[in-house]
């Protein structure tokens, strides 16, 4: 007995030092040398080089924040501060630690509860461009907003409407890759596998049917604690599954 404690002990002592040192660089949001800025009514930390991103990345928040928080029926976000990260593999430490090492490179930004956490449009990477990338500030933005009134919105809703207020439409192309997207594979997604079945595609067109056959205020309904299709719109949301993907068969 004395023995299997012992090892236990052992165990769970690995795991806090291992835990320990993968966290490490998540102490601090920032990285060394990040200076402050203010630009656009809007606090940015970013590193001398970047200098030139901020009021960019400011600009574009701030142009459309007032439509963003008036569209969620939330709060001002004038408390919002920005962190420009110099590359990817920064970013990618600071939001999950050393393992950070496994994130994909389409993986360019996230969100704390004061923060958007954003990669330099400077250093976009093989999967973005500098637009891209500033669009998805303002992505990462809007999902501060909608975690602060839910966090645990569901992935489709949660990217759907960073997506669709962020004007991240998807081209006609992409959908049709993705449409077939089954029940099975929509209903309990995990972040990976909803990129997989074109989550960050799809997502946007859902957010457009709902508002479209439901209104804008059904969407903002969706996205409460506790709130349900069924509660919001009257059908469950298989049905509205069904005839979502339906409709994205005729693109």
């Amino acid at each position: 007995m004395k023995r299997i404690l012992r090892i236990t002990a052992i165990a769970a002592a690995t795991a806090v030092v291992l835990a320990a040192v993968n966290f490490a660089p998540m102490i601090s949001r920032k990285t060394p040398g990040m200076q402050e800025y203010e630009s656009h009514g809007i606090t940015v930390f970013a590193v001398p080089r970047d200098k030139d991103e901020v009021p960019r990345i400011a600009e574009r928040i701030a142009r459309q924040s007032a439509r963003i928080v008036a569209s969620l029926g939330t709060e001002s976000g004038d408390d919002i501060s920005v962190i420009i990260y110099p590359d990817r593999q920064a970013l990618h430490r600071k939001t999950i630690g050393l393992a950070g090492l496994l994130l994909p490179d389409w993986f360019i930004g996230d969100n704390t509860k004061n923060f958007v956490l954003i990669t330099s449009p400077a250093q976009p990477g093989p999967a973005h461009t500098r637009e891209s990338i500033e669009q998805a500030a303002v992505h990462e933005y809007t999902h501060l907003l909608t975690d602060r009134r839910n966090q645990a919105l569901g992935y489709w809703l949660k990217e759907g409407i960073a997506l669709y207020l962020a004007e991240q439409e998807p081209d006609s192309a992409s959908i049709r890759v993705h449409r077939d997207l089954t029940w099975d594979e929509y209903a309990n997604p995990n972040a990976l596998q909803f990129a997989e079945v074109g989550g960050y595609t799809l997502a946007y067109t859902l957010i457009d049917y709902v508002q479209r056959h439901h209104g804008w205020d059904a969407v903002v309904a969706l996205s409460a604690r506790g709130a349900s299709y069924e509660s919001v719109v009257g059908i469950p949301e298989h049905d509205v599954f069904d005839a979502w993907i339906s409709e994205l068969q005729s693109i």
